[in-house]
């Protein structure tokens, strides 16, 4: 049994508060790949699937962007914000966290020309004009297999058949098991990631702290605070 849930986010909804009306015109600085619309499948061994994104700097100059979502908290974007040379590019990898609604979600990708490679903080993005960025929205489409499918979300989205015997890998695994446990090991690392990040936040504070004196403390040894 298949359950599939489409998303549109047209002209006929109110778009985000704070955000212009919809409408996706192409950019100049960037192209996205896919162009409108990201497609998650979630299966009972993939709770929470991932998708690329690819953005490619059309430009002989740098060029700044940043991924923005509707609902932050649904998902990890990795890079979320990066600089990119003259004729680069950048794969952003978008993953669905549970329990993964995905319901009346949609992305936003923001570039701005800018003059180095260096970094762009939030303090800088926030001095740009508001016609110096430009913006290009995605859709979401959700479907959700009540079980394993034959075919795996990108055959079916790429026009190739289900998985066979021959399609199989070597070590006897197919390659619809291979991007399970890819999508595994990129969750994974990006867990890593962030309690690596939680934990140098913690060692900075507890090094900026300063000790008691044995006066203050009463006498003894000073401690950390």
């Amino acid at each position: 049994n298949i359950v599939l849930y489409v998303f549109y986010l047209g002209g006929r909804l109110s778009p985000v508060r704070g955000a212009s009306p919809p409408g996706n015109m192409p950019m100049n600085l960037l192209d996205l790949e896919p162009a409108t619309t990201l497609h998650f499948c979630k299966t009972p061994t993939n709770t929470s699937p991932n998708r690329k994104l690819m953005l490619s700097n059309k430009t002989s100059g740098y060029v700044a962007f940043k991924v923005k979502t509707t609902a932050p908290r649904s998902y990890l974007v990795r890079p979320s914000a990066a600089t990119l040379g003259p004729h680069c590019k950048e794969e952003v990898t978008i993953i669905l966290q549970p329990p993964g609604e995905g319901q009346n979600h949609r992305f936003l990708v923001q570039a701005v020309q800018v003059t180095s490679s260096q970094a762009v903080s939030r303090e800088q993005w926030s001095e740009f004009k508001k016609e110096q960025i430009e913006e290009q929205r995605l859709n979401v489409v959700l479907e959700e297999f009540e079980t394993e499918p034959a075919a795996t979300h990108e055959n079916f989205f790429s026009g190739s058949g289900p998985v066979t015997e021959a399609s199989r890998v070597p070590g006897g695994e197919a390659p619809a098991d291979l991007q399970v446990k890819y999508d595994e090991l990129v969750q994974y690392t990006l867990m890593l990631e962030k309690q690596k990040k939680k934990l140098e936040a913690e060692i900075e504070e507890l090094k900026g702290s300063k000790p008691l004196s044995s006066s203050e403390s009463g006498g003894g040894k000073p401690f950390p605070i």
